[in-house]
């Protein structure tokens, strides 16, 4: 039996303007977790200045997903029965992105795309408007978004807002299709200000609304009933949420080169009953002009939803059994170091790179009722790898 995999593929490549030109970085991931499931990332884009105020950037996603997958029987899961070999089509059970055949692990594609433009002016003002849009077999996604910022009181004090709509449709697999899928809404409004309050203090707050509709649920995630049967999830059709973050910024010297704390807090609260707390700290250190060595660690923890279940009776208005609307608590732990390459490098060799590792454990067990797919006696736990390059135009 093959073993349960998960890999996932992202080519990303993004220019961006800054006071020495337009800039051209690269970034490779690589994603592993305790359900086996491992990503690979290469992701491309592109952006240019077009005249003193305007930049204009383009982006582009390439994503080839398989997972660990689920033994279902025949009756409602969506598998077929392969004419030659027998074997059944199974769906993944943990990110629905994936399906195995005839013993053999299919990836699914996934192709997106963003572009955007950026207006900007010598007085800290700052407009951007993007359309980022995104296609895989069972789902696509058009999302428009705008925002802005302005510096006033002499540039201390900075006013930013945003807003995204994200416009999404699903088509499950198999029969799936028959009693799942839909459309799916969301709108998102942020409000911030941020304030310094000396040369190398700064102090922010954050606050973000969101509103999701339609069918908002995941169709591959059936709940175990008590008698041994599955239900399909159910959710509302509706969802709002509230964010509310703050950070303090406070910059110091190590001899010559400049360092940084910054502490984050965010509360969440949404209307399916779901509370989060995350508390966020990273440093940020100089070695030398050129290279900075960042270390983060994060604390996150949450109430689960009110209808989240493992053994539903198949008759609840409303039931799940995704991992992502129960209770949990997690830690993240990560390092991330930039530096450049020397400066009598060949104008066509990138100028800069970067290499970071974020580790991240969560409380919850195997079980798989919940679609975690490993040992009963251990906590789920994941890593992400990621090395970036980058080249000024």
């Amino acid at each position: 039996m093959l073993k349960p995999l998960f890999w996932t593929a992202t080519l990303s490549m993004t220019v961006f303007a800054n006071d020495g030109g337009d800039r051209i970085d690269t970034k490779f991931e690589v994603f592993r977790d305790r359900n086996d499931v491992m990503a690979l990332a290469p992701v491309i884009s592109l952006a240019k200045s077009i005249s003193r105020h305007f930049i204009i950037d383009w982006e582009a996603q390439l994503d080839a997903v398989t997972g660990a997958s689920r033994e279902w029987g025949l009756t409602g899961s969506g598998q077929k029965l392969d004419a030659n070999s027998g074997a059944s089509t199974k769906l993944d059970g943990v990110s629905g992105a994936s399906a195995r055949r005839g013993g053999e692990i299919d990836p699914e594609i996934r192709l997106g795309s963003r572009i955007g433009l950026t207006w900007t002016d010598k007085k800290g003002g700052i407009l951007t408007g993007s359309l980022y849009g995104s296609k895989e077999n069972d789902y696509h996604s058009i999302s428009p978004a705008i925002g802005g910022s302005w510096d006033f009181g002499e540039r201390n004090t900075t006013v930013s807002w945003g807003a995204s709509w994200f416009v999404d449709q699903m088509y499950p697999y198999g029969s799936w299709g028959k009693i799942g899928g839909g459309a799916k809404r969301v709108q998102s409004y942020n409000l911030g200000m941020s304030q310094l309050l000396g040369p190398l203090s700064l102090i922010g707050f954050n606050t973000t609304f969101t509103r999701t509709t339609g069918y908002i649920g995941h169709p591959y995630n059936p709940v175990t009933t008590i008698d041994s049967g599955m239900a399909i999830e159910n959710l509302p059709e509706r969802k709002d949420a509230l964010a509310l973050a703050g950070q303090l910024v406070q910059g110091f010297h190590v001899g010559e080169q400049l360092g940084s704390v910054n502490t984050e807090y965010r509360w969440y609260a949404d209307s399916w009953n779901l509370r989060s707390h995350t508390l966020t700290l990273r440093w940020n250190q100089h070695l030398s002009e050129a290279s900075v060595l960042r270390l983060q660690t994060r604390i996150y923890s949450q109430t689960g939803a009110a209808f989240a279940t493992t053994n539903g009776f198949g008759n609840e208005v409303y039931r799940t059994a995704d991992i992502r609307f129960f209770p949990f608590k997690s830690l993240l732990l990560g390092a991330k170091y930039s530096s450049e390459f020397p400066d009598n490098w060949p104008g066509l060799m990138p100028r800069r790179w970067d290499i970071s590792y974020d580790h991240l454990w969560r409380d919850t067990k195997g079980n798989p009722l919940l679609y975690q797919l490993y040992a009963s006696n251990v906590i789920y736990m994941q890593g992400t790898a990621r090395a970036g390059l980058s080249w000024d135009l």
